[in-house]
């Protein structure tokens, strides 16, 4: 199934293409502190973030991962990025998201969330979902708390390229 566009009170939701490159780059994938517990590294230049979007764009027909740019209705600001990625291992989605540091603290995460889980619920007829964040960030967790999401054990996760390595706690979250 297409991704499709989403909305929240604050939020359009909508995939991500090559053409949103600067914004992405210059907003979050290039920042240190958004990369600091993020399974991908910090993007040291456009291209890398010009590439990452190309795999981006490849996945909008995808079944198995829904991800979404999140732009700020008040401004057209491209503030964030997140979604749902089937894993196998678990059969279930797992939630990730991330937000420039502007707006950090804002609720935004949350809010984007909440709608993706949504999505999951009532488009994907899912009824488990699975996210976790690292230890040392536990403004992470609020977020998956404040969705609905229950802690279940402490656990460690690592980056794509295998060089960094988190303690992190996971969360489900079951619908009845």
């Amino acid at each position: 199934m297409k991704t499709p566009v989403l909305e929240t009170e604050r939020l359009l939701l909508r995939p991500l293409t090559v053409d949103d490159a600067e914004s992405v780059f210059a907003n979050w994938t290039n920042d240190p502190d958004v990369a600091k517990f993020m399974r991908w590294e910090r993007h040291k230049n456009l291209s890398e973030t010009r590439e990452w979007l190309l795999s981006e764009e490849a996945h909008i027909e995808s079944d198995n991962i829904y991800n979404w740019g999140f732009v700020l209705k008040s401004t057209g600001e491209l503030i964030g990025s997140g979604g749902l990625v089937f894993q196998k291992e678990r059969q279930m989605y797992e939630l990730g998201y991330n937000i420039m540091r502007k707006y950090w603290n804002k609720g935004l995460a949350t809010e984007a969330s909440q709608r993706i889980i949504d999505f999951g619920k009532e488009t994907l007829r899912q009824n488990r979902f699975f996210c976790c964040h690292a230890k040392d960030n536990p403004a992470s967790g609020k977020v998956m708390t404040k969705v609905g999401f229950q802690y279940q054990n402490d656990s460690v996760y690592y980056s794509w390229n295998q060089e960094r390595r988190f303690e992190s706690k996971d969360y489900l979250l079951m619908v009845e």
